[in-house]
């Protein structure tokens, strides 16, 4: 596996993971929601992230979009899940940034699970007014005081 900087040719391919991903991991969130948020991951948050891919035999298995030091998306393909990419991303995205923060769904027991894991604390939740959605908002390390 490689993880690299993602350009514009893997935008349909990132998509794809995101939505068979997210179709699973929130599937307490509307079909027309899953297809109005993907809509902004095209024309909002890619285009000011700052994504990796992870990489392997020229297929995505999973990728990590970064906003400054907030994980904006970290989604792995169905079929490789399990097999550490996740945690890959997440070691990368830390040498890069140092602090990283992350939003996610507090129903999403197995994000939560895998962020914990790998050193995320709670810092607070919040409604998400688009989804009607809790969602946790987490720091790695409890470096709190380095953000405000």
């Amino acid at each position: 596996m490689i993880i690299r900087k993602a350009d514009c040719k893997d935008t349909e391919e990132i998509l794809k993971v995101w939505y068979d991903a997210s179709k699973i991991a929130h599937s307490f969130i509307s079909e027309e929601m899953l297809v109005e948020q993907q809509k902004e991951i095209r024309n909002k948050y890619l285009p000011i992230a700052e994504t990796w891919v992870a990489e392997e035999n020229k297929i995505i298995c999973g990728f990590i979009s970064l906003i400054d030091h907030y994980v904006g998306g970290l989604f792995i393909n169905l079929q490789y899940q399990g097999n550490g990419i996740g945690t890959a991303l997440i070691e990368m995205a830390k040498t890069e940034k140092g602090v990283l923060t992350v939003g996610v769904y507090v129903k999403n027991i197995n994000a939560r699970a895998f962020y914990e894991k790998m050193g995320f604390v709670p810092i607070n939740e919040e409604l998400q007014v688009e989804t009607g959605e809790i969602v946790l908002n987490m720091i790695l390390n409890n470096e709190y005081a380095v953000l405000v």
